[in-house]
């Protein structure tokens, strides 16, 4: 309950700087300088989609209450179908990220190459040729798939390492294909076969591998690398995606003062869909809550510097969320805003426990009005001998979600993707190009025919 009360205090703040200036709103087009491209800030929230953000209105809520309001809620302006360049109508992050940044359809892997692996030009490509300024900021690692889709070409999105190279010697002229790059995945660049550390900072790049290390740093190009693989997830660490954002928005806008040259952010709250993936409810709403402080961030830069385009999508739905579960016309969420782990987090735990202390373990982190049938249910959960880890883990997680969707009335159809329509969400100059219901192509193209 404090957790959510400073979810909801925060979150009011940033609404009340709204408020008291309208400027920011979807609804006012800031004016723009015939001649002068306005910056481009896009924001992709993986597997978020309309159910995600109704599940975080409601998260901030009082039940029976009037509902509060989100960051996104004015820059709604349409809908967007995801489907791949095939027959399946269910993308992955790849060709979604793909269409988002070439504006061409691809197969499922795909990384910034068409159906024939023919590699396409990218807005962040385009905007690098015309001296554009360019960053990316991803809670996954910076080689996953919607990063990669944005500055690379390869055919596969599992070829981290290969990526990783990509980010670290493509250049045009003596410039790297990006200005600023943060997130994971420091085990792509420094690894057995090959430590890009060093080589690039003889190069001068600024290798940051700390948040205060990142918030002392005065110029670019920047790569900041804050963990191995992925960061952690919000609800068991802190949010991270608005310090990032603030420290992005500052290196490029100091440096488009020194140069003149617009820049193109794209920021990726990725691990909305690694919680829909588990099917982790808290988990979604803290990576949610992550996502849309981020998005203020990117607001209040809009107010000071009109010129700007901000963009809000996602690549695809995950999980198959639906608020309501087992035929109960409820949805708990204050029972949600109560757990204070992931399931990432709890599941090792129990593991590592005897079955009779998991009650005790449990109780306190789910803070769930659990009876004494559903403990026993679960503490009653076979995991065979002769399984691995891994196996038990999947089993033991399957219990869990199981748990807690009966109790929160949190439902799920798929452990993968979905098919649904995302929201397209947009401020500032061409914003209402955006109006209606389009194909994440749509996006792509708009946003380079706006690079020029």
């Amino acid at each position: 309950m404090f957790r959510r009360s400073l979810l909801i205090a925060s979150i009011g703040l940033l609404l009340g700087a709204c408020a008291q200036n309208p400027s920011i709103s979807a609804k006012t087009e800031p004016a723009t300088t015939q001649n002068t491209p306005p910056n481009i800030i896009f924001l992709i929230g993986d597997g978020m989609g309309f159910e995600y953000i109704s599940a975080y209105r409601y998260a901030l809520s009082e039940r029976g209450q009037s509902l509060a309001a989100t960051p996104f809620d004015e820059m709604l302006v349409g809908a967007a179908t995801t489907y791949p360049d095939d027959t399946t109508w269910i993308t992955d992050s790849a060709s979604s990220a793909t269409a988002l940044a070439t504006g061409v359809k691809s197969y499922n892997g795909a990384i910034g190459v068409d159906a024939e692996q023919h590699p396409q030009q990218t807005m962040m490509e385009k905007a690098r040729q015309l001296g554009w300024h360019t960053g990316a900021i991803s809670t996954s690692q910076v080689t996953h798939a919607t990063p990669a889709a944005f500055f690379t070409h390869h055919p596969s999105r599992q070829m981290y390492n290969e990526i990783a190279d990509s980010f670290a010697s493509t250049k045009f002229g003596e410039r790297w294909s990006f200005d600023l790059l943060l997130g994971g995945g420091m085990s792509y660049f420094k690894r057995a076969d090959k430590n890009w550390l060093p080589e690039l900072a003889q190069q001068g790049m600024q290798v940051v591998t700390d948040y205060q290390q990142l918030d002392a740093t005065q110029q670019l190009p920047v790569l900041g690398l804050f963990a191995p693989v992925a960061l952690p997830y919000a609800v068991d660490d802190q949010p991270r995606l608005a310090q990032l954002t603030r420290n992005a928005l500052r290196l490029l806008s100091s440096a488009q003062t020194t140069s003149g040259k617009p820049f193109a952010l794209m920021i990726e709250g990725s691990k909305i869909d690694w919680c829909g993936h588990a099917n982790d409810i808290a988990c979604a709403i803290g990576e949610i809550q992550d996502f849309a402080q981020a998005l203020q961030v990117a607001k209040d830069f809009q107010q000071e510097h009109p010129n700007t385009l901000i963009v809000v999508t996602a690549d695809h739905s995950t999980g198959g969320l639906t608020l309501g579960q087992g035929g109960v016309y409820e949805w708990h969420s204050e029972r949600v805003m109560a757990i204070e782990n992931s399931l990432e987090v709890l599941v090792p735990e129990l593991l590592a426990r005897s079955r009779e202390q998991w009650r005790d373990y449990l109780q306190p982190r789910l803070n769930l009005p659990v009876s004494d049938a559903q403990w026993q249910q679960l503490a009653e959960t076979e995991l065979a001998g002769s399984l691995d880890r891994n196996a038990h883990e999947r089993i033991l997680r399957k219990a869990l979600v199981a748990l807690i969707s009966e109790v929160t009335r949190t439902g799920w159809t798929t452990t993968g993707h979905t098919a649904v329509d995302v929201p397209i969400m947009a401020t500032g100059p061409y914003a209402e190009q955006l109006r209606g219901y389009k194909d994440n192509t749509e996006i792509g193209q708009l946003l380079l025919q706006i690079v020029r």
